[in-house]
């Protein structure tokens, strides 16, 4: 019986002394604090792994959005640029009935002071009105307005200018009154400058 308990002892001194003696012959066990230190990582490299995709989606999301709104504002830039560029304009153009019925008629637009002004069609009463501006995918510049006169109806008129600027081609919706809508389309046969007199 004292045999089993000194070995007993001799055992628990022998584990019991197990890491120091370990230390005195250069075996140091890893511990806690031995293990390298963490490095702190920001915030944004700490989200989960989920967290990831969805971050990249928003930049994503938010670059797309900026690349919009400057393709919108170059857009816009384009277009008053070519407002200032048909200012001052005048051209000559011929109308043709849809119905293929009569003649051509020789009519003159003039774009001047940002509004626009259908010569034979002002003698009818119908006065120089504002147009609105956009461009087609090919740089085609389309103008729309709608004119209107007590006495003659309502004119719509669209026209497309090329992407040169150096010829047009339309379409005009002439409402004479309840009953009667005469339809015409129209095609450029001269552009020509006005020379503003300075004042």
């Amino acid at each position: 019986m004292k045999r089993i308990t000194l070995g007993l002892l001799i055992l628990f001194f022998v584990f019991a002394c197990l890491n120091e003696a370990s230390a005195w012959f250069g075996f140091k066990p890893k511990d806690k604090k031995d293990a390298a230190p963490a490095v702190s990582q920001p915030a944004s490299q700490q989200a989960s792994p989920a967290a990831k995709p969805a971050a990249q989606a928003e930049k994503a999301k938010q670059e797309a959005e900026k690349l919009k709104l400057d393709a919108e504002k170059a857009k816009r830039a384009l277009i008053e640029k070519r407002r200032r560029e048909i200012n001052n304009n005048e051209w000559a153009i011929d109308l043709f009935k849809l119905s293929g019925k009569g003649k051509k008629e020789a009519e003159t637009i003039i774009f001047k002071d940002n509004q626009v002004l259908v010569g034979n069609f002002s003698k009818r009463g119908f006065a120089a009105t504002n147009y609105s501006l956009s461009i087609q995918g090919d740089g085609t510049l389309v103008w729309e307005t709608m004119q209107s006169s007590e006495k003659s109806g309502i004119a719509f008129w669209r026209g497309e200018l090329s992407s040169d600027m150096q010829s047009m081609r339309g379409v005009l919706s002439f409402q004479i009154n309840d009953k009667t809508r005469e339809e015409y389309s129209f095609v450029s046969t001269e552009k020509k400058a006005i020379v503003v007199k300075a004042e």
